[in-house]
């Protein structure tokens, strides 16, 4: 794998980035975590992801795979936030709400503690 330095954090991202978006949609849990090793076998270290893919399914099931593997550290995480998220008016943009309640909820079901890269 390739690594180029990731702006100016001083990280080493994988030139080959892993888009999550479909987990929980078409590729349920089992299949994902099987694809997430190949891509970590193969030296990738970087997660797309976003709280409004699949409700959230594809956060929680990284989160479950960075649990079963105890290899968060080894990750750089990207997930986003804008679009909505819920039925209320207020679940979706950009406002402090939103965000402040969407990053709690993308850390909880990624099960860490931090997000290395918020998009917004």
């Amino acid at each position: 794998m390739e690594y180029r330095y990731f702006g100016n954090t001083g990280l080493k991202i994988s030139c080959i980035t892993f888009g999550a978006q479909t987990f929980g949609w078409n590729i349920d849990e089992k299949e994902a975590h099987e694809l997430l090793d190949y891509y970590e076998a193969s030296g990738g270290n970087y997660i797309d992801i976003a709280d409004s893919y699949n409700q959230g399914d594809s956060e929680r099931i990284v989160g479950t795979w960075f649990k079963k593997r105890g290899n968060r550290e080894r990750f750089i995480i990207g997930t986003k936030v804008f679009f909505s998220t819920g039925d209320s008016v207020n679940d979706t943009g950009l406002s402090r709400k939103h965000i402040f309640h969407s990053m709690s909820e993308s850390l909880d079901r990624l099960g860490t503690d931090y997000i290395d890269l918020y998009q917004m």
